[in-house]
């Protein structure tokens, strides 16, 4: 477990163990730069621009300070040899990340954040004398441009540009197209000297612990060409006395030429660093106060308030980061329109242009993916309701958007690396929103085989199923249940657009649906999760391997394919069979064998990813599914076991602010448990909407806000502060013998409250 506390009154939490089992991993973003830095700082920064990636930095940003009176040196923020430093806390906060540290009479900190407006990254460096004699100090900071854009090196150069005080980097290659061929590392103060490879500060035969440059009295200030190893790294020569600060700010970005370079580099100043700062602070606490929350547990309520919001507005900026995967983006509007409504609009024009004529979305657009994956269009009436829940603005319904052209099939492509970077090109016509809407449904109702069941082709949300239905055969049961819920959303969206005629049609194909679902994807006492081309059941207890699997389970009651009586039976078979002590697994058994008639989640190994790991994404799934059936405890308990202080899983490493995509199943034979990776994941959005919109029970409805919570027994006084359209609650939950609803001292006979243009102080009796 990692050391380390959440300090929500600064809204940071605080690494203080030096050399935790794994780099504790954070992000920092802007619309089109993201920054990744590990708890000393360290990691690479890329920018977006016309759909393509730029590397701007590559991995390395130390700092070094050496005594000039002993020849003593160190890296206060790396730390390399691992000594006894007086204090060493990696504060990681919403928009920025510093690490302090103290050593030998000096305290440093370094701030890293990324700059609104500019395509870069900018560090502070304060070095203070807190020992009772004078310092006399060099200080060195290092960077690693992404300088070579090409293999042919011989086509560029580092020089330092002394009138504006910083190194450029440009690589003009031949016939190369790009709009940022040059790379800038400023530093606001004047510099002392420089170098331009890591060969000439680290060493040929050093590494990072120990320039050899470090052991001269400076740097070679030499400008350089045709090398493989650019490096920046400026030396500063100051003498401080005891309580003394030397402060120094840098930026590394991309240009279009050096004159480019030489004007973006003037925003590299201390009152730029501070005004960066505190539109961090403003920005995100204008999307941190729509939901708080103060229950008997700290750490949720820590991650309710903060952590997962900062997690999910990632989400929203970014999808997946290295492309937007059409339900992913879906999926991140339903849960963070909530507290940006206005972004969730555009984010719902945006992505909606991306689906063919024929109703199905792409699976991927900036960059283009081709593989057809069939579930896009279930992910659309739940982000339609969430903003039109959050906003009461039903005229998105009538914005004209445009298709991309032509059939959905004829344009995909069987090919796990079909990339590509078209510019859009859509429709020459455009329709309605609402015709979007229904088009994607209508398709989706179509898209079915023999059985009545909804086609996999490509893959389903389960994208490692890829190979089950190639031949346009194979059927996905937890499709067909995912459809059947969206069919019921539409349905609510009808209501709402004033198309009530359409209604019962709709009715009579989703219960027709439900009958295929119930007649062929049921098996003993679970749902199957497909069936493929050659008529194989995936996720039967008549398989060899994975016999269930669990999302047909959940979204079964997601869905309410059954009566409660039989979906809480069904719940309980997740209880038995898919439970460990770190959450609850994909599916079971893993696969050990690949199968070229179901995909590439055969040939993983056991325990990871969709092979039987604890795939969160499907844990978030069912704390929903458990709240829904009134199982708060269960619910609770399912949420402690995927949370990072879980002591039956200390070995997780997983960052305490930040859900992770994954723990290692129990089958996985050599790290049960593990957290490989975090932050890029669908998890917090669903997690989010459980811990508040279910557990919590403040589900907002086009009416208001519906309040019915389930909470775990043990909880006994909660309140809630939620902003809803120009209202705000204060919603104080008192455990009682029954279930009342007061607002503003009367007694209120609805669940849902009454909103308008004021606040309303809200006393909820819950047994």
């Amino acid at each position: 477990m990692i050391k380390g506390y959440f300090d929500d009154a600064k809204k940071e939490f605080v690494i203080t163990d030096m050399y935790p089992a794994k780099p504790q991993s954070n992000y920092l973003w802007t619309e089109d730069t993201i920054c990744v830095v590990d708890h000393f700082g360290n990691g690479y920064s890329i920018c977006l621009r016309d759909g393509k990636w730029r590397d701007i930095e590559l991995g390395e940003r130390n700092v070094y300070i050496k005594d000039r009176k002993t020849g003593y040196n160190f890296s206060p923020n790396r730390n390399f040899n691992k000594e006894k430093f007086d204090l060493f806390e990696c504060h990681v906060g919403l928009g920025y990340q510093t690490i302090f540290s103290e050593n030998k009479g000096i305290r440093t900190e370094f701030t890293i954040l990324v700059p609104n407006d500019y395509k870069a990254t900018m560090y502070r460096v304060k070095i203070t004398n807190i020992s009772k004699e004078k310092k006399e100090l060099d200080s060195f900071v290092n960077t690693v441009p992404k300088a070579n854009l090409t293999v042919h090196s011989a086509q560029g150069e580092a020089f330092f540009d002394e009138k504006n005080n910083y190194i450029c980097f440009c690589h003009n290659a031949f016939e190369y197209d790009a709009p940022y061929k040059y790379v800038y590392y400023k530093a606001e103060k004047q510099v002392f000297a420089y170098d331009t490879t890591k060969s000439s500060f680290i060493g040929t035969y050093n590494d990072s612990s120990n320039p050899i440059a470090l052991e001269g009295d400076k740097l070679s200030c030499k400008d350089i060409d045709f090398v493989g190893d650019y490096m920046g790294v400026f030396q500063f020569r100051f003498d401080l006395e005891p309580g003394q600060v030397w402060e120094n700010v840098f930026m590394c970005g991309v240009g279009e030429s050096t004159e480019d370079c030489a004007k973006l580099s003037q925003y590299c100043t201390n009152g730029n660093f501070e005004k960066e700062l505190i539109f961090q602070e403003k920005y995100n606490d204008s999307y941190l106060e729509t939901f708080q929350v103060d229950s008997p547990d700290k750490i949720y309520n820590s991650q309710v308030n903060i952590w997962l919001k900062r997690q999910l507005s990632f989400g929203k900026t970014w999808g997946r980061m290295w492309g937007k995967g059409f339900r992913d983006v879906m999926q991140d509007i339903t849960s963070f329109a909530s507290f940006d409504p206005p972004l969730a609009k555009k984010r719902i024009l945006y992505a909606l242009k991306h689906i063919y004529e024929n109703g199905n979305p792409i699976r991927m657009f900036e960059p283009t993916y081709l593989y057809p994956y069939n579930d896009g269009a279930i992910w659309i009436p739940s982000a339609i309701l969430a903003y039109l829940y959050e906003s009461g603005d039903r005229s998105i319904l009538d914005e004209q958007l445009q298709f991309l052209p032509g059939n959905s099939l004829e344009k995909s492509v069987y090919d796990d690396g079909s990339f590509s970077y078209p510019t859009y090109k859509g429709t020459d016509y455009t329709t309605s929103v609402f015709d979007h809407v229904k088009r994607s449904i209508d398709y989706i109702l179509s898209a079915r085989g023999e059985r009545g069941l909804v086609l996999f082709y490509g893959g389903d949300w389960n994208d490692s199923i890829n190979a089950a239905g190639k031949e346009g055969k194979g059927e996905s049961v937890w499709l067909s249940i995912a459809t059947y819920k969206a069919v019921k959303e539409f349905e609510e969206i009808l209501s709402l657009y004033g198309k009530e005629d359409l209604i019962p049609s709709y009715v009579e194909k989703r219960e027709e649906l439900r009958n295929c679902i119930i007649k062929n994807g049921f098996d003993t006492d679970h749902f199957l999760y497909g069936i493929n081309d050659i008529g194989e059941k995936i996720g039967s207890d008549e398989s060899e391997e994975a016999k269930i699997f669990l999302n047909p389970q959940s979204w079964a009651v997601l869905a309410g394919i059954f009566d409660e009586v039989r979906l809480k039976e069904l719940m309980d078979v997740v209880e038995k069979r898919l439970i460990c002590d770190f959450g609850y697994v994909q599916c079971t058994p893993s696969y050990t064998k690949g199968n070229k008639h179901i995909g590439r989640i055969t040939h993983m190994m056991p325990g990871t990813y969709e092979n039987g790991a604890v795939y969160n994404h499907g844990v978030a799934f069912k704390i929903v599914a458990d709240c829904l059936l009134g199982k708060g405890d269960t619910a609770y308990q399912t949420y402690l076991k995927i949370r990072y202080d879980n002591p039956l899983n200390k070995n997780s490493v997983v960052e305490p602010y930040a859900i992770t995509n994954m723990y290692f199943g129990p089958e996985n034979r050599y790290r049960p448990g593990y957290s490989p990776a975090s932050w890029i994941t669908g998890t917090a959005g669903w997690l989010y909407r459980g811990l508040t919109e279910f557990l919590c029970g403040v589900i907002p409805t086009f009416n208001g806000l519906k309040i019915k919570p389930c909470f775990p027994s043990e909880w006994e006084n909660v309140s809630v502060k939620r902003k809803f359209r120009k209202s705000i609650y204060n919603i104080k939950y008192v455990k009682s013998n029954e279930f009342k609803i007061v607002v503003d001292g009367n007694e209120y006979g609805d669940s849902v409250l009454p909103f308008g243009n004021r606040e309303y102080d809200v006393i909820v009796y819950f047994n």
